[in-house]
């Protein structure tokens, strides 16, 4: 009878343990569409049992020892550094392309077009410098390049700005993340506690949120003895079994545009990312976009400092009766030059040429102004230049209370300027064609805007002289040294094909860690993905075991009744 009830034994323990089994593989089918599922398989162990009266010992059955989860943990590794290399990639890809589409620099009204336009306005006026009309042109040409350097640099500040937005966007989702993590670190030790596979759907909940957070910053992974893991940025711990440092977004100003970084929430600390949707995002903002605001800004800047210091130096159809400099100083005594007359244009050792004309007679006088600033005795401050050309007959000069030169010709008088080597008018803004510092300043003088006549297209005065405006088309040729001593076309050129090359360096680099990103996940598939073919090869092997096991009770009933009645007899 003992025989007997081990052989029940042994029956019973193949059906518990073949129906477990069962369950497994219908887990794994269940989930077959669940791209964080892990596979699971049941470890099958023989049991020890009794020795029958031949002496000899088959055993106690099979028991259902354990549940293993198919994981391979450099796989998961290498997965998480590369999805965080492609979320990364395809960050900067976005940002580049959108620049470049901005610049449109394959249509008829890109950046390059337009300065192209504007140039060859002034050859066409070159060649009629006493058409109203050629004058007027010029003029509708600018406004044109000012529209396009506007709107280039307000859409940049816009993707700028978006960003930003993104960033904080994903800095609160990484936090969110690591305070989830926490959490299941504290649940998987205690259903670990309670036995085999009860810490599973956590595990793969927690796998998936490590995946995701691997996207948004390269992160390390160091599991712990007890199944909890920690989560590293860098060298800094971000998650410590149940303990989230938490992450924070602060706005920083910088070159007066507001910009978020990521920090830790509990001292401040900056977080140190290399790769990762945020790295790329942060990088692709201070570099990229708002690098090229800075680089329009400069366009601009060169753009308005070279076509005034030509045009300062000619005369239009009528000279000037009276002019206000567009650029004032914060200290009229101090040197041109210096930081403390605060001019954004530079000022340099030099000369200039005022003219003045009798509108009756045509007799016309010049003056040589000096512009002192070889740093040797008092260098010209804006009030002893203005006292300088105060002394010209027929020529008021002061200064304005917010600091600007103002002239004014005597009645029946007209002037103009020629032979500028300091740079001082164009950096005053007097007899200028452009105001402004910037892409987003600037814009045509309203002097020119009120009379066309003033375009300076001559030298000598006359009507019939282009000669300036000559000088003036050539301008975007010639090198500048606000534009590290590019011409303006070429440093506009260079800002597109910098972009146009970091676009195309990013989408072979997102090729790439495509590739890579999905050479991984397949690699991960065949170790803890769910294939049908091979569940369904061992939900067939369980079920004929389990049916086999049933067979055999049904054999050790017979047996037993036997047994009983020839006891019984």
């Amino acid at each position: 009878m003992a025989l007997l009830g081990a052989s029940f034994q042994i029956g019973r323990s193949a059906l518990a343990a073949y129906q477990s089994a069962i369950a497994i593989t219908g887990q794994n089918i269940a989930n077959v569409g669940n791209p964080n599922y892990t596979r699971l398989s049941g470890r099958l162990t023989a049991l020890e049992g009794g020795m029958t009266l031949s002496g000899i010992a088959p055993g106690g059955g099979v028991n259902l020892s354990g549940l293993q989860r198919h994981v391979d943990a450099a796989v998961e590794a290498r997965l998480r550094m590369s999805a965080s290399l492609r979320a990364g990639s395809q960050a900067t890809y976005d940002v580049l392309s959108q620049v470049e589409s901005l610049y449109n620099e394959l249509s008829n009204y890109d950046l390059s077009t337009q300065l192209s336009t504007f140039f060859n306005g002034f050859s066409e006026l070159q060649n009629d410098p006493d058409e109203i009309t050629a004058r007027n042109l010029v003029l509708d040409q600018a406004d044109a390049l000012i529209g396009t350097l506007r709107r280039q640099r307000a859409a940049l500040l816009r993707q700028a700005t978006d960003l930003d937005a993104a960033v904080r966007e994903g800095a609160q989702r990484a936090n969110q993340i690591a305070t989830e993590i926490a959490s299941l670190n504290e649940e998987i030790v205690t259903q670990d506690a309670r036995g085999p596979g009860f810490s599973a759907p956590l595990r793969d909940r927690r796998d998936a949120l490590l995946r995701e957070l691997s996207e948004l910053m390269d992160i390390q992974v160091r599991e712990r003895d007890n199944g909890a893991i920690n989560v590293y940025v860098g060298s800094e711990p971000l998650v410590e079994f149940n303990h989230s440092r938490g992450l924070e977004v602060q706005t920083e100003l910088s070159d007066g545009l507001s910009r978020a970084t990521v920090r830790f929430a509990d001292n401040h600390g900056t977080v140190v990312m290399s790769t990762g949707r945020l790295a790329a995002q942060i990088q692709a903002r201070d570099e990229h976009l708002v690098g090229q605001v800075q680089s329009l800004d400069q366009l601009a800047r060169g753009l308005i400092y070279e076509v005034n210091r030509v045009h300062s130096t000619g005369c239009g159809l009528v000279g000037y009766t009276n002019i206000t400099g567009t650029y004032a100083v914060n200290n009229r005594q101090a040197a041109l030059n210096s930081a403390a007359a605060g001019l954004d244009f530079p000022v340099n050792n030099g000369t200039f040429i005022v003219h003045l004309r009798n509108r009756s007679s045509g007799e016309t006088i010049t003056r040589q102004i000096e512009v002192d600033l070889d740093g040797i005795g008092t260098d010209t401050s804006l009030e002893s230049l203005a006292q300088q050309l105060d002394g010209v007959p027929n020529l008021t000069a002061g200064v304005t209370a917010d600091g600007r030169l103002q002239l004014s010709a005597g009645s029946g008088y007209e002037f103009w300027f020629s032979e500028d080597s300091s740079g001082a008018l164009a950096a005053l803004g007097v007899g200028t064609f452009f105001t402004g510092t910037d892409a987003a300043s600037i814009d045509v003088n309203s002097t020119l805007r009120s009379d066309a006549r003033l375009l300076a297209a001559s030298l000598t005065g006359e009507a019939a002289d282009g000669e300036n405006a000559g000088r003036l088309a050539i301008l975007g040729t010639r090198s500048s040294a606000l534009l590290s001593n590019q011409g303006i076309q070429d440093f506009q050129a260079r800002m597109v094909n910098t972009v146009a090359s970091a676009a195309a360096t990013a989408a072979t680099a997102q090729e790439a860690a495509d590739a890579v990103y999905s050479g991984l996940m397949a690699q991960r598939e065949a170790v803890s993905g769910v294939s049908l073919d091979e569940e369904a090869i061992n939900l067939t092997t369980y079920e004929r075991a389990y049916q086999a096991a049933a067979r055999y009770f049904d054999i050790l009933n017979v047996l037993s009744t036997e047994v009983l009645n020839l006891v019984s007899t």
